[in-house]
């Protein structure tokens, strides 16, 4: 596992499953800075390989890599979720082989293996590769000679992974278009979402339209990626992200009470999602329902101690209501939270005012 304290980090292309703010505050909280372009300064690069087919296809990844710093490593996203605390560690298993006896057995040449790992299709280990790489690397020889092109197969091990399954674990086939299958009862499906669309009946990689979706929003083409979110979201009925990036879409267009209905959605998804609570107090504050509102601020807290924004906006809340002995704490958690900033200066403020008033007094008094 990598040690990230005080790197300067690129991801490349999308990481599946994490908002650019949560991947933001992961990095940072293991001490490291999570840069938006890529800068001399940047000492990591991180592949996203839920954007491999877009990454492969286009020109993207070929002028990163030659704008790379020299002294920057470049790891995969399973690499960097590792680092991050948020994926579990690779499957112990005996690893014995080099990558020079992978690509003896397989057919394969190095450059390419080194390629397969950058998007987690193999897992070497300190650089040692067990068996099951070795099953995938042969796997992966079988469908680029069946006419598979790398894109698609990349595409097809991210989508497998994401099962929980591995390329050496099944047996795919080439579709009509190029792009790679699995038969299920004669039909050849597709390997995105639940594996159930024919190859003509799903034009789009979800994670391809997750990106253009983000990039449309980041824009201000709130329109667009409207229409791109609700795409994904019906493409992958699991993914918490695509409502909750939705909801924000909605939001910014007045459409509260439907961005509600989404971050509750995205919520439902996924249960441990401060984000998606946070935002739901916020609209509950706006809307006058302020025990709700306290709920949803309490729910984020319990989940991210250290959102500094819920504890900020829960005591603020609390105060206006009168409620100063539950308001004190929260003051005091977020004056911990951000020492030495002008917010944690007006907290400390509230806080003796929450004091001043536990006592029947006025800050005049």
């Amino acid at each position: 596992m990598l040690d990230l304290d005080r790197a300067s980090v690129f991801v490349l292309g999308r990481v599946h499953g994490l908002t650019r703010q949560q991947l933001g505050a992961a990095v940072s909280r293991a001490g490291a800075h999570l840069q938006t372009r890529l800068k001399k300064r940047v000492t990591l690069v991180a592949v996203g390989s839920g954007t491999a087919h877009a990454l492969l296809t286009g020109s993207r990844m070929i002028h990163v890599l030659e704008r790379m710093p020299d002294h920057a490593a470049l790891i995969s996203e399973l690499s960097l979720q590792r680092s991050l605390g948020l994926a579990p560690p690779p499957v112990e298993e005996e690893r014995w082989m080099t990558i020079e006896d992978v690509a003896r057995l397989s057919g394969l040449d190095e450059e390419f293996l080194f390629w397969l790992a950058l998007f987690d299709v193999i897992e070497p280990v300190e650089e040692f590769y067990g068996y099951r790489d070795l099953v995938s690397a042969k796997e992966a020889a079988r469908l680029m000679r069946e006419g598979c092109d790398f894109a698609a197969l990349v595409t097809a091990a991210v989508a497998l992974r994401r099962e929980g399954t591995r390329l050496s674990e099944v047996r795919l086939t080439v579709g009509p278009d190029g792009a790679v299958g699995r038969n299920i009862e004669g039909v050849v499906a597709r390997l995105d979402g639940q594996f159930a669309l024919p190859f003509e009946a799903l034009p789009e990689r979800i994670d391809d339209i997750v990106e253009c979706a983000e990039e449309a929003e980041m824009l201000g083409d709130l329109e667009a990626a409207e229409r791109l979110y609700d795409l994904a979201m019906k493409m992958d009925r699991d993914d918490p992200i695509t409502p909750f990036n939705l909801g924000n879409v909605l939001d910014a267009q007045g459409r509260h009470a439907e961005a509600r209905i989404l971050w509750r959605k995205a919520i439902a998804r996924a249960p441990h999602f401060p984000e998606a609570w946070f935002n739901l107090a916020v609209a509950e504050e706006d809307g006058g329902r302020k025990d709700e509102a306290i709920t949803c601020y309490c729910k984020a807290l319990e989940i991210a101690g250290n959102y500094a924004d819920a504890a900020y906006n829960l005591a603020l809340l609390l105060q206006s209501l009168d409620r100063f002995a539950d308001a004190l704490p929260v003051w005091e958690h977020f004056i911990g939270l951000e020492p030495g900033t002008p917010a944690a200066d007006t907290a400390r403020k509230r806080a003796i005012e929450c004091r001043f008033r536990m006592r029947g007094l006025s800050i005049a008094e």
